[in-house]
């Protein structure tokens, strides 16, 4: 029997959550394909928890991470599924989308 040491891949939600948690308080920008299949680039601040007011219901989706826009000033949304790529503390990590 062969034993595999090899670490499993990580999800690209799983690494955008490690980049996140790691940039703490600086400013992270997000390029990723909304649905309609255009591109959408996003600058927020990842510890910015502030009132979300809204009548829909909460997202159950680990890949939906929702964030607030500092140039609009305004909630917004993504996949991690979608995600291009991640700038943050001064790195660029890019990424293949999961989805097809």
């Amino acid at each position: 029997m062969t034993v595999s040491t090899k670490e499993p891949t990580m999800t690209t939600h799983q690494a955008v959550r490690e980049i996140l948690d790691a940039a703490g308080s600086s400013l992270v920008s997000v390029r990723f394909i909304k649905k309609d299949g255009s591109e959408r680039s996003l600058t927020f601040n990842p510890r910015d928890f502030a009132e979300i007011k809204g009548t829909g219901k909460k997202c159950e989706d680990e890949n939906i991470f929702r964030v607030r826009d500092i140039r609009l000033g305004q909630w917004r949304s993504f996949d991690a599924r979608r995600v291009i790529s991640v700038s943050a503390s001064g790195k660029l990590n890019e990424f293949e989308s999961e989805e097809e």
